[in-house]
């Protein structure tokens, strides 16, 4: 078996997935598989999938009705058979040495169990809006943890085996789903993160974060009691087969932080000295929530620099 199993879950992202599935192929590390899962999209995804699995031996295709992230995610881990599994989100872009560089970690710490990188953040056509940085030590990361971060989950690559014993992914979190599962691994070893910045991670407005992310707070709190739960009692409610119950992201509450991404994008394109696209991303912003004071406020202050 190849020592990688790259594992990307698709839905509906024809606009981006070609690029993404590109930037592994392009990747200096070659003993990998590439294990897609199709999450039964309706959009033009499965003719680029179908077409790139043709060209690239390396690439194992999986076409469905859709059924969710939660299991698209855990078939996905069901399939690898590598050493280490690789997580790529089909809208990001993966560096070139990503793999390589992951895999060197591994096998110079036999402690280790997950790594993940620092992450270039881009707009929706691939042009940078800053980056971020995460700690490289096990203890910094598990304290920035416990406020939700300390790793972007699509940059990480764990110890297969490490990944199916802390459980997969648990229903019933639509977003989260992520730092739940990061959590039960890094309870089973060392993580950590490279210092360099090998993922690019694309914001759009069709994301999952930007779409169901309203109630992230209380959803992030649930996840860490969870994880007081195990270090208290060895277990937490999933794990003993008890429900949960989350607040509900309702259509009028769906559109919520799209003014607040958009600016975000704003200061983002600032950060890297592109005034004009940052004048762009506020005037959006403002459209979207004309009555939103922070948008006219930073608007202001772009007018003041010029």
């Amino acid at each position: 078996m190849p020592q990688i199993s790259v594992l990307m879950p698709v839905f509906n992202s024809a606009q981006y997935v070609g690029e993404a599935l590109a930037s592994i192929r392009e990747q200096r590390f070659g003993d990998f598989e590439l294990i897609v899962v199709n999450d039964g999209s309706t959009d033009e995804s499965s003719k680029i999938l179908r077409a790139f699995a043709v060209q690239e031996p390396r690439m194992r295709l999986v076409e469905r009705a859709n059924r969710g992230l939660i299991e698209t995610r855990n078939q996905l881990l069901a399939e690898a058979g590598g050493e280490f599994v690789a997580w790529m989100d089909s809208d990001d872009l993966s560096h070139p040495e990503r793999l390589e560089r992951q895999v060197a970690a591994f096998e110079s710490d036999a402690d280790l169990v997950c790594i993940g990188s620092n992450v270039q953040l881009i707009d929706p056509e691939g042009r940078p809006l800053g980056v971020e940085e995460y700690p490289q030590d096990h203890l910094a990361v598990r304290a920035e943890q416990e406020r939700g971060a300390g790793l972007r989950f699509p940059s990480t690559m764990q110890r297969r085996s490490v990944a199916v014993e802390a459980g997969g992914f648990r229903h019933p979190f639509r977003i989260g789903e992520d730092l739940d599962f990061l959590l039960r691994v890094a309870e089973r070893g060392k993580v950590g993160n490279l210092p360099d910045f090998l993922y690019s991670y694309r914001q759009h407005l069709l994301s999952t974060c930007t779409a169901l992310g309203i109630n992230w707070p209380q959803i992030c709190k649930v996840i860490l009691g969870l994880a007081d739960e195990r270090r208290e009692h060895g277990t937490d409610r999933l794990q003993r087969g008890e429900e949960i119950e989350l607040p509900k992201v309702g259509g009028d509450e769906a559109g919520k932080l799209i003014p607040i991404v958009l600016l975000d994008w704003a200061k983002g394109a600032q950060s890297v000295g592109d005034r004009d696209r940052a004048l762009r991303y506020t005037l959006a912003s403002i459209r979207n929530s004309p009555l939103r004071g922070a948008s006219w406020r930073y608007l202001a202050k772009q007018l003041l620099r010029r």
